[in-house]
């Protein structure tokens, strides 16, 4: 099981929206579970202190979109401060920048960002905020 807990923020600059996403992962990988989780927000999330705002899944991937204003995120490790080929779990940050149609300027690198971008897309096409 795929866990990608993560959370996003974007700001509108004249054309152009920048997009901060900040991914929880075991060093530079996907955060692994061996086993099928019946309830991964209460058997791998909570008991590390993430709560959830929002969930969704895409094949094998489970997104959830971490509660910034009730997970302290000072407390956990940023890349920047773990050793190269770590497995311990850390916070990635990547930013995208893209046109007003959501167009990226450059190629995104892992494909679950996309899917993370597409589906704030369309929350804000939903709420008329894009």
């Amino acid at each position: 099981m795929k866990l990608i807990p993560y959370t996003y923020e974007s700001l509108k600059r004249l054309t152009k929206q920048i997009h901060t996403i900040r991914v929880l992962m075991e060093g530079n990988q996907i955060w692994t579970e061996e086993a099928i989780l019946a309830d991964p927000i209460q058997q791998a999330l909570q008991p590390n202190d993430l709560y959830v705002q929002r969930d969704f899944s895409e094949k094998d991937l489970h997104y959830f979109q971490i509660d910034c204003s009730r997970t302290d995120l000072t407390t956990m490790y940023d890349y920047k401060e773990c050793d190269p080929g770590t497995t311990t779990l850390c916070w990635n940050t990547f930013h995208i920048i893209t046109d007003e149609r959501g167009n990226p300027f450059i190629d995104i690198p892992y494909p679950f960002l996309s899917t993370i971008l597409k589906a704030h897309y369309v929350v804000s096409i939903e709420n008329g905020t894009s």
